[in-house]
């Protein structure tokens, strides 16, 4: 029975592979039928292969499997990642048709039984459909901001893992208002940064991301308490972000976190710094080779090597040598 189920799964995979060399009017019926006859995995990479296709019909043919997989999704698309691949082809698309289906997918909740327990199949469903949706729909806003601040678990879990449970939507929902850029959506991450609750680190970092990435005026406010807050790993992608999108604007900024943080932070706050592009980086980072604590030359050691000349390799060389802490030695290296 399983090489049955394995040669059925290659034959699959054989035949998506042939339709490249067929005309589209002929590929996409062979497709679809691949996805209604195949195995899961087989399905998601019909979907794709769909999704390359040239011709008029190709996203009103992917939203009717979507409402075919829907329609029973327990029998036809347990996982959800069927419905997942289209999703994402939907999104890529760009175009305004694919508004309704997903919609519909960023409210699905899909209870089922993968292992031991009851879980929501469909967290990656939502996820998916969330950022697509960002970019066929400028009037999402809504429907992003449900997601954000959606929390509450559909099955039973135990009260430390509920945080984590529908973090993956919530970060995707971050993510996709960012892509909307509109002042609406950044007062929705705002408030969202100023009253966190037990938010998980990753939607913070997403949600910061997506803030900075369209610099409202309010920013730094917002920002500066993660940026020089205890948590290292939030301090350091904030400080990457800032440094990525505002550049110079935010070097003094960052010189005076590197200040106010410790350990791992402070060598991610000098490696933010050496991500900005202007004259005077090259020497606050030699001269940060000098400096008395290890990890801020540990994080300029990594950043120099980006300008490397003679001054800097002999001052490598000589940190090889004669550093005393013997990660920076082997960084030098």
């Amino acid at each position: 029975m399983k090489s049955k189920k394995i040669s059925t799964y290659e034959k699959t995979l054989e035949i998506i592979k042939s339709t490249s060399a067929m005309p589209a009017a002929t590929a996409l019926p062979t497709l679809v039928e691949c996805i209604k006859n195949g195995h899961a995995l087989a399905a998601a990479r019909a979907v794709q292969a769909i999704a390359r296709l040239s011709h008029p019909t190709v996203v009103p043919g992917l939203i009717d499997i979507y409402n075919w997989l829907e329609a029973d999704s327990r029998k036809r698309d347990q996982s959800c990642n069927t419905r997942i691949a289209i999703a994402e082809a939907l999104g890529n698309c760009g175009l305004p048709l694919a508004i309704d289906t997903l919609r519909k997918a960023v409210r699905t909740i899909q209870i089922g039984r993968l292992g031991p327990t009851p879980e929501d199949l469909a967290i990656g469903l939502r996820a998916t459909a969330a950022i697509a949706l960002a970019k066929v729909d400028s009037d999402a806003l809504y429907e992003l901001s449900l997601l954000l601040f959606d929390e509450k678990p559909d099955t039973p879990t135990s009260p430390i893992n509920v945080p984590f449970v529908k973090a993956p939507v919530r970060k995707a929902a971050a993510q996709a208002i960012g892509i909307l850029g509109d002042t609406g959506g950044m007062a929705i991450l705002a408030v969202k940064l100023k009253f966190p609750g037990n938010e998980v680190a990753d939607v913070i970092v997403e949600c910061l991301e997506s803030l900075i990435s369209v610099r409202p005026p309010y920013l730094m406010e917002i920002v500066k308490p993660y940026l020089m807050g205890d948590d290292g790993y939030i301090s350091a992608l904030t400080a990457l972000s800032l440094a990525e999108n505002l550049g110079i604007e935010v070097l003094g900024l960052l010189c005076e976190t590197l200040e106010s943080v410790s350990g791992d932070a402070k060598e991610a706050i000098v490696i933010a710094i050496s991500v900005i592009r202007a004259s005077g980086i090259r020497q606050i980072l030699f001269e940060f080779l000098s400096h008395p604590n290890a990890f801020v030359r540990r994080g300029a050691v990594k950043g120099i090597k980006t300008y490397m000349d003679d001054a800097v390799r002999e001052k490598l060389k000589e940190m090889r040598d004669n550093d005393p802490d013997k990660y920076v030695r082997l960084e030098a290296e």
